[in-house]
């Protein structure tokens, strides 16, 4: 324990070790998007190209995510940024596809909420220190 009389007292005080409530949540989002992205190629057979490529890639990178996680691996943050870039795509080409058809059909909150995790996680995983520090693997 270090004393309070010491200079060197508070000089560890700015390091933060572990993943952190972030990385847990965003691993627990990513988690959740790819078990229903399986679900949704094992219940539906009949998706159409689009949806299909969607789902695979989105499971592909939820199980890399999750694996690279626990064992800190250095491409983790590509991938969670992948993931939210992914799913920005997709929900861009939804409102386009759906905009064409049903104009008042589509989804602003989806939209709206997909930019704003965006805003936040990819910044997120390219600057913070702690990214860096966990996954140095």
């Amino acid at each position: 324990m270090k004393s309070i009389l010491n200079e060197n007292a508070f000089e560890d005080e700015g390091s933060k070790t572990g993943y952190g409530l972030w990385l847990y949540l965003l691993l627990f989002m990513v988690g959740i998007n790819g078990v229903k992205a399986a679900m949704t190629l094992i219940q539906n057979a009949s998706l159409d190209l689009v949806n299909l490529v969607y789902a695979v890639l989105l499971a592909f990178i939820a199980i890399a995510t999750t694996i690279g996680f626990f064992a800190r691996k250095r491409w983790t943050p590509m991938l969670f940024i992948s993931f939210f870039v992914l799913n920005l795509l997709y929900i861009f080409y939804i409102s386009i596809a759906l905009a064409a058809n049903y104009p008042d059909q589509i989804d602003y909150f989806s939209l709206v909420r997909v930019v704003v995790m965006c805003l936040l996680v990819i910044p997120y995983m390219l600057r913070s220190e702690r990214v860096r520090e966990v996954f140095a693997n």
